[in-house]
């Protein structure tokens, strides 16, 4: 990595990381481990010892393609041929005999930006009924309450506690659908409490509090899901980083189906909020069109924004 003159790193705050003496390759190391250890709370013994995990995986799979050769492998990384035999016994003890190699946890069940559109599709809700399934209150208490909940609301109907909890398990059956039998988890207790509280917390599902309901109801606020909070955006943030990384390695390896986005423009200051509206509503219409159950798996990222070091 680019050595940091006393300097710039004192006159560049983390903001200002383009501003370093520092190639795109070493930027990316500098982003993760200032929003993994500063923002995510990691600690430092616990980044470096992820980051030599990183390390060891890429040796070992750059060992799997260069067909086992211990010695073009380490002259590939200026690796002791040695040193690389015991990275590769390592990793490989690892991966058949499932020890736990260091790395960084993940902090939050990705699969919740489905959720709203899980809750529409399985609890859809139209215009002229009701949005309170549920013969406890009569028609005159369904109606006060629902004058009580907030304006443009999504399509879809209120949910007691059991069917919210129904659609969280539901929720993550779906997600395991395409992982490996070996990477698929169950939903515990302690995971179903986290993700409603990420849902709660972010304001995606607001809690509808009345002397009408005798059990909790909830209702869908909007249609999608985003983090609320430094803290959450970071985790979200990361995990973003992870799989656009992946995204542009097919990319790079040509693989069907794999499309990079770039766009560079100007726009005038007073039409960015709506053009970004616009954006989002236009992508959201895309995305239904060609939505297919079963069909081919597929997913959109992008990131708009200020240009900056260009």
């Amino acid at each position: 990595m680019a050595s940091l003159s006393d300097s710039a790193s004192a006159n560049h705050s983390p903001d200002d990381i383009e501003a370093l003496p520092a190639s795109a390759a070493d930027q990316v190391l500098l982003y993760l481990a200032l929003n993994t250890m500063k923002v995510g709370g990691h600690r430092y013994g616990a980044f470096l010892d992820a980051a030599a995990t990183a390390a060891k995986f890429s040796i070992y799979s750059t060992y799997l393609e260069q067909g086992r050769n211990l010695r073009k492998t380490g002259f590939l990384y200026h690796v002791e041929p040695k040193r690389v035999r015991v990275i590769v016994k390592e990793v490989e003890a690892a991966l058949e005999e499932g020890k736990a190699l260091k790395t960084l946890a993940s902090q939050e069940p990705y699969y919740l930006v489905g959720l709203p559109h899980l809750w529409q599709e399985q609890y859809p809700w139209k215009q002229g009924t009701s949005r309170i399934d549920w013969n406890g209150l009569l028609a005159s208490e369904k109606e006060e309450l629902e004058a009580s909940l907030p304006d443009n609301l999504p399509q879809a109907r209120l949910l007691n506690a059991f069917e919210f909890d129904e659609l969280i398990v539901l929720l993550h059956t779906q997600s395991q659908i395409d992982l490996p039998s070996e990477r698929r988890i169950s939903l515990s207790d302690a995971m179903s409490e986290h993700i409603k509280f990420r849902l709660l917390h972010s304001g995606t599902v607001m809690p509808v509090e009345s002397p009408l309901l005798k059990i909790p109801f909830y209702v869908l606020t909007r249609t999608t899901y985003a983090p609320r909070g430094e803290r959450e955006r970071v985790f979200a943030m990361i995990q973003d980083v992870a799989r656009f990384f992946q995204l542009l390695q097919d990319w790079v390896a040509e693989k069907p189906g794999v499309m990079r986005i770039l766009e560079v423009f100007d726009i005038a200051p007073a039409d960015k909020d709506a053009a970004l509206k616009e954006l989002d509503v236009m992508l959201k219409s895309w995305a239904d069109k060609y939505h297919k159950d079963g069909g081919f798996n597929m997913i959109l990222q992008m990131a708009v924004g200020n240009r900056r070091g260009e």
